[in-house]
């Protein structure tokens, strides 16, 4: 899973790079990326939850702390594999020698991550929502 991860991470970056440029901080706008598709598979996980009755979401009001916590922590977790040390950097240079074919595959199956991501925390909340009437 980290691998995909970092494949992410790598094509976030080299896009906000070719871009933008590297002023505007390309690595962390990537680690801001990584770490919302991981808070939004963390919320699919909740939603999932609730079908079998641990009431994440579905209260009188959402669990702001606890949601601020985790999205900080997702923050530092990604910092640490991403950026601290310029492991960005090393990213990069591993990454940036896959070949045309291997990185069209990649890019294919990025997209239905990120769709399937969307899509499923969407419909699940849409179910749950109706489920619990």
């Amino acid at each position: 899973m980290i691998k995909m991860f970092r494949y992410l991470y790598y094509r976030l970056y080299s896009w906000n790079l070719k871009t933008w440029g590297e002023n505007d901080l390309p690595q962390w706008n990537a680690l801001f990326g990584v770490s919302f598709m991981m808070f939004l598979n963390l919320g699919l996980f909740g939603l999932l939850l609730q079908l079998f009755g641990v009431n994440i979401f579905l209260r009188n009001e959402l669990p702001k702390k606890e949601l601020v916590i985790i999205m900080l922590g997702l923050f530092v977790l990604n910092y640490f594999l991403f950026i601290h040390k310029g492991n960005y950097r090393s990213i990069t240079k591993e990454l940036k020698k896959e070949s045309p074919q291997k990185r069209r595959t990649n890019t294919f199956l990025l997209w239905i991550y990120v769709i399937l991501s969307f899509a499923l925390f969407a419909f699940g909340a849409i179910f749950i929502r109706k489920l619990n009437g």
